[in-house]
């Protein structure tokens, strides 16, 4: 094999490996993020559960104050009822403390309505709090083992890419740049080897030529059809 070739093999090998890693982090990351939002999103839901008992919790001081206005009016219409000498007016009198229970009454029901419903409120409200506080500290374990992964990750691809640095310069220029040319839209097969005479990039079948060359010269030798490098492996060479 063209030692070029070879040397290039090992440099796809390790720009595979660097793929592979980077996209383990994409993931991490996405998995970090998605977990997140989970997590603001129930902060999310505690405020408006909260702005909800708020406005709960005004409307039933207002019925509140309401209901005592009106059980202060009936109390006065009753006591003015024991006082009345003509019957119209008793009718009058009678017809606003009608009016004032008919209120009275209303009122009360709305008022055991609001609590019943800001019992549930607050009920749900802890719920969701507690849920938050659980996903919070899985967003923290998470994070701890993401960042003991990202720095394992980091620290490897740090190490490949040195090696691959240092072996760049060995390699013919032209070579090299052929490959990189390549591999832009190959991605990790810009050198394939040959199986039942066949290119394993495009898996085009190769001309007698092309499977010669491979053969008997130490050229490197591109697919005809796709362009990419190709290598014969021990069996192929068998």
């Amino acid at each position: 094999m063209n030692a070029d070739l070879k040397k290039l093999l090992d440099i796809q090998s390790f720009d595979k490996h660097i793929a592979d890693l980077e996209l383990e982090l994409r993931k991490i990351q996405q998995k970090e993020e998605r977990i997140l939002n989970v997590v603001e999103a129930k902060l999310s839901q505690i405020s408006d559960v909260k702005e909800e008992i708020d406005e709960l919790e005004k409307d039933l001081k207002f019925k509140g104050d309401l209901l005592e206005e009106t059980i202060d009016n009936l109390n006065k219409l009753e006591l003015k009822q024991n006082s009345i000498s003509t019957e119209k007016q008793l009718q009058a009198v009678t017809t606003e403390i009608d009016i004032a229970r008919t209120n009275k009454s209303v009122l009360e029901e709305k008022i055991e309505s609001l609590k019943e419903q800001i019992e549930q409120k607050n009920k749900g409200l802890r719920e969701l709090e507690d849920r938050h506080e659980q996903l919070k500290k899985t967003l923290k374990d998470y994070q701890e083992r993401f960042s003991q992964r990202r720095e394992e990750i980091n620290s490897e691809i740090d190490k490949i890419s040195k090696t691959k640095e240092e072996l760049l310069p060995t390699i013919d220029t032209k070579i090299l740049r052929k490959y990189e040319k390549i591999n832009k839209w190959a991605k990790g097969t810009a050198i394939v080897p040959v199986e039942k005479e066949a290119c394993y990039g495009c898996f085009m079948k190769l001309t007698p030529q092309v499977l010669t060359l491979l053969q008997d010269t130490d050229e490197i030798v591109y697919c005809p059809n796709c362009g990419r490098m190709l290598y014969l492996d021990e069996d192929s060479e068998d």
